[in-house]
């Protein structure tokens, strides 16, 4: 996974961020990363626990093996619902299927 971010391209997708790869496996596979500046362990911990979910519902939309690093870097300004992490998720795998389709 460190080669995600040495050589890696960044996209910004609001309160959520990521690092992708082009991956030379036969599945994708997803990292996911929560700064410290964001808040206390119980919020840090709930994002990722929201993320990992949306993911896991999307990930069937991949087209070609990636590897994605999903980056909060932000304190949210306010409360974030699943919702809003599901349609981030979901954003990031169709600019991933456009990125991918060009290569």
């Amino acid at each position: 996974m460190a080669r995600i971010f040495q050589h890696g391209s960044y996209k910004g997708l609001g309160l959520i961020s990521i690092k992708y790869l082009i991956s030379s496996c036969s599945e994708s596979r997803f990292l996911v990363t929560v700064s410290k500046r964001v808040g206390n362990a119980p919020l840090r911990n709930r994002l990722k626990r929201l993320l990992r979910e949306a993911i896991r519902h999307h990930q069937h939309q991949i087209y070609q093996p990636v590897d994605v690093c999903f980056m909060i870097t932000k304190k949210p300004q306010r409360p974030v619902e699943q919702t809003y992490i599901e349609s981030s998720v979901h954003q990031a795998f169709q600019f991933l299927n456009a990125q991918t389709a060009e290569d």
